[in-house]
């Protein structure tokens, strides 16, 4: 299903970001794999049968966001899959407690690394067609949780940039079809039943079992 294509994820040294990592090479996807641990992203490598490099990344500093986007471009060839997955959950304790060099830290990993690294491999993803970014948020930036408030801004400001990115990089992918003739619509594309279909089938089977109450917009982007 993605054979040819090159993913990045970040955070993948261990749980959410490591299973993600597992599940795209399963799909045929050579993978990029970022995260602090040089140990931990060895043994992520080691469990994917398919094409892995691993790139030690902090994401905090720009520069080594800049060194990922560029190894991903030499070694592989170009990026058509983003997953921001990195994040820091400060310890619980109200807002005003927090300092500054703490806010700092949580904007930086949680904010500030997904906006810049989308930014780097977005003219990567427009040379090879097109591409797809994954934001990873939480219920923590749709609501408040005692104690986790700079969390919760944080993620919410997640929740934005994705919308932001994807209204605005929209245009890019309208012009990209216009260009190769095909009928665009706010997406730039005309859905099919099958587009549907496979979400059914998603959320009906096994695959979504940590999924309850979800409300989920398949509509080309018409309501962004």
């Amino acid at each position: 299903m993605l054979d040819g294509k090159v993913a990045i994820v970040t955070g993948a040294g261990r749980g959410i970001g490591a299973a993600i990592a597992r599940e795209l090479a399963a799909a045929g996807a050579s993978v990029v794999l970022a995260a602090r641990s040089e140990d931990e992203l060895e043994k992520v490598r080691g469990s994917i049968a398919g094409k892995a490099l691993t790139v030690r990344t902090d994401v905090s500093r720009v520069e080594e966001l800049e060194r990922l986007a560029s190894t991903a471009v030499r070694e592989l060839g170009g990026v058509d899959i983003l997953v921001n997955n990195a994040g820091v959950l400060p310890p619980a304790k109200q807002i005003y407690k927090v300092d500054l060099e703490e806010w700092e830290r949580v904007m930086a990993v949680n904010v500030r690394a997904p906006w810049y690294l989308g930014n780097l491999v977005r003219k990567h993803m427009k040379e090879r067609g097109g591409g797809a970014v994954v934001n990873m948020a939480s219920t923590s930036g749709l609501h408040h949780d005692i104690g986790l408030g700079v969390y919760s801004v944080s993620k919410a400001a997640v929740v934005m940039l994705t919308n932001v990115q994807a209204k605005e990089w929209a245009r890019d992918i309208l012009r990209y079809l216009e260009e190769h003739g095909e009928k665009p619509n706010p997406l730039g594309m005309v859905g099919d039943p099958e587009d549907v279909a496979r979400l059914v089938l998603y959320l009906v089977g096994d695959e979504s079992r940590y999924m309850t109450g979800s409300v989920i917009r398949i509509d080309g982007g018409e309501l962004l």
